[in-house]
């Protein structure tokens, strides 16, 4: 057991947060001008992606493809489960009152939706390649134009547009700088503690990487009543990404059999399940957000029990 590599990794996780708090920064700048669709489910969804995108790319050159995977999908469980939970219960003791999705953010339930489909087929395929790759790009490429031709106007005078690329490009070049290392240092750290790597990339990629969307999430729903709805299109908007790129990116470049992450992959399409049932009527109350959180503890268990 190496604890020096286990203190290495600690201490680049923690850099790394640093890092993903200056891209929350720069993204929250950047929402100022733009509507909830596009801020929330493209450019928000965009930034707050690009640790694991970089994470993912890292693994699959180092051809370490349980890592890319569990970096991945590891941003869907957390954020369907202990991300929305803690969104709703922040709203519930913030403004006394349930949660309620507004402005455009259906178009994001109906591509998660696709995406959910999408992961059941691959579970069923049981590959991520090429045949598995195509289809996922289709689907971001489309969500993409989808939402573009949705838009709201708005104005973008208010945005500081020097300050928001001054904590995009501090965040991007330590997120760049560390990425190599952290992917690397995680998967030694899961042969010395004979874990499996995918497992331990589902549960630690979203502590690095997703800790700034969690913060930024909490900003805007203290900010305004409409703050929880923004928040919530952020996750969806930037889990479509980890659904359909990030793992085409690995059926792109690989021809991954997924016996051995059946558990992560199962974890992630329940979670995009609960995110819709949830959603599903854009309502959410301090009962179903407990219970959200309470559940992501039980799924990431259930995973480990069953990679072993």
């Amino acid at each position: 057991m190496d604890f020096y590599t286990l203190s290495v990794l600690t201490a680049i996780i923690i850099a790394l947060g640093f890092a993903s708090e200056s891209l929350a920064r720069g993204t929250e700048e950047l929402e100022k001008g733009l509507s909830q669709g596009i801020a929330g489910g493209l450019v928000l969804g965009f930034l707050t992606s690009l640790p694991e995108t970089i994470f993912v790319i890292v693994a699959i050159i180092d051809k370490k493809y349980s890592v890319a995977l569990g970096s991945a999908i590891g941003g869907n469980v957390v954020l369907f489960t202990f991300g929305i939970g803690l969104i709703g219960l922040a709203y519930f003791f913030k403004w006394k009152s349930k949660l309620r999705m507004k402005g455009d953010y259906k178009v994001e339930n109906r591509f998660l939706i696709l995406t959910t489909i999408s992961m059941a087929l691959i579970i069923v395929y049981g590959k991520l390649n090429i045949i598995t790759a195509i289809p996922l790009f289709f689907i971001y490429i489309y969500y993409i134009f989808y939402r573009l031709n949705k838009r709201e106007n708005r104005e973008i005078d208010k945005i500081n547009m020097k300050k928001a690329l001054t904590y995009l490009s501090i965040g991007a070049i330590i997120i760049v700088t560390l990425s190599g290392f952290f992917v690397n240092y995680l998967y030694v750290t899961a042969k010395d503690f004979g874990i499996s790597p995918a497992w331990l990339a589902l549960v630690i990629t979203p502590i690095a990487s997703e800790l700034e969307e969690k913060i930024s999430a909490l900003r805007l729903t203290f900010a305004n009543s409409e703050g929880g709805s923004l928040a919530i299109v952020s996750f969806i908007g930037s889990k479509i990404e980890n659904a359909t790129v990030l793992l085409g990116l690995i059926g792109l470049f690989s021809s991954f059999n997924l016996n051995t992450t059946l558990p992560e992959i199962i974890a992630a399409f329940i979670a995009n399940i609960i995110g819709l049932v949830t959603l599903l009527d854009g309502k959410l109350g301090a009962k179903e957000s407990t219970f959200l959180m309470i559940l992501y503890f039980f799924m990431i268990y259930v995973s480990f029990i069953f990679t072993k």
